[in-house]
């Protein structure tokens, strides 16, 4: 999502929606999106912004103030809101406003440098870094195309995982953990960030007296016994350790994952104990060894 700013003549006209929620579920989010995605079918529409936090915000901006109101008043956004009294919302606001001034800044980007506050590491032979939305299909297709084979090491998914509009809807959310600090979900890319290769998931990041998280991966098919998950992860934990402050990475693995197991100990990790019937992986509670990293 970018900060909108429109091409048009003033004014232009918006609709805010502003949430402060009960519950933020995936059915909420689900919604929430499509209610996006019919937004930007409907005549008049120039774009877009959203926030998650606190109070949630949609923000849509119209040509005219017809086309505005014509969305305030839209059967669909009436029929969710409907819902949502009943379910995910404390309170909502609902408001047509008119933009009679804009001013906006871009920072230029220089000598090709990348400026964002999502990291993105350049390693030997890929990329590491934060999904954005706009790489979706990168993400579908390794799902897509690495089913069969990480099925054995995944818990079950349903068909619905699997579409580009969960993907999407994955990615909003990596990028909000990162933000609010709760986990970094880095994807390893082709150098010229046209594939993906690996995916770890550093989560439930605890500060504190704890400084600790737990972490995640899987690897292509086509790329297993090249190093490749070893140069991601050693990239992903030299920037958790100096740049995120976490000194404590915890992971785990079934027994029979010999791949997984040696990864671990190449990278210092020091097992710490055998876990029974620990996670539901492809339909069957698991032993897991458990093994963590500590950098204190």
């Amino acid at each position: 999502m970018k900060i909108f700013s429109s091409p048009d003549a003033l004014p232009y006209f918006a609709v805010n929606l502003s949430c402060e929620l009960l519950t933020n579920d995936v059915m909420y989010r689900v919604m929430s999106d499509k209610l996006l995605g019919l937004a930007k079918s409907q005549f008049g529409y120039l774009g877009a912004e959203c926030s998650a936090s606190e109070i949630d915000t949609m923000i849509t901006y119209w040509q005219t103030q017809e086309s505005a109101q014509s969305w305030l008043e839209h059967d669909m956004q009436r029929k969710i809101l409907s819902i949502g009294e009943s379910i995910w919302y404390e309170s909502y606001s609902l408001k047509l406003f008119a933009v009679i001034k804009d001013m906006n800044f871009k920072r230029p980007l220089q000598d090709n440098r990348h400026t964002s506050r999502f990291p993105r590491i350049v390693t030997k032979r890929g990329v590491l870094k934060v999904l954005d939305e706009s790489q979706a299909s990168l993400l579908y297709d390794y799902i897509n195309e690495e089913k069969a084979f990480l099925a054995p090491w995944e818990p079950t998914r349903s068909e619905g995982y699997y579409s580009l509009e969960t993907c999407q809807l994955r990615i909003r959310e990596m990028r909000r953990d990162f933000l609010e600090d709760r986990g970094v979900a880095f994807c390893f890319l082709s150098s010229d960030e046209t594939k993906m290769l690996a995916y770890s998931n550093y989560s439930n990041i605890i500060r504190g007296v704890f400084q600790s998280c737990n972490l995640g991966y899987s690897l292509r098919e086509s790329e297993q016994g090249k190093g490749m998950m070893q140069e991601a992860l050693s990239a992903g934990l030299d920037y958790l350790h100096k740049e995120l402050h976490i000194d404590r990475i915890q992971a785990s693995y079934m027994p029979r994952n010999a791949r997984s197991a040696a990864v671990l100990q190449r990278l210092g990790f020091d097992k710490e104990g055998l876990a029974r019937d620990y996670l539901k992986i492809n339909g069957e509670w698991e032993d897991h060894v458990l093994t963590a990293l500590v950098l204190r």
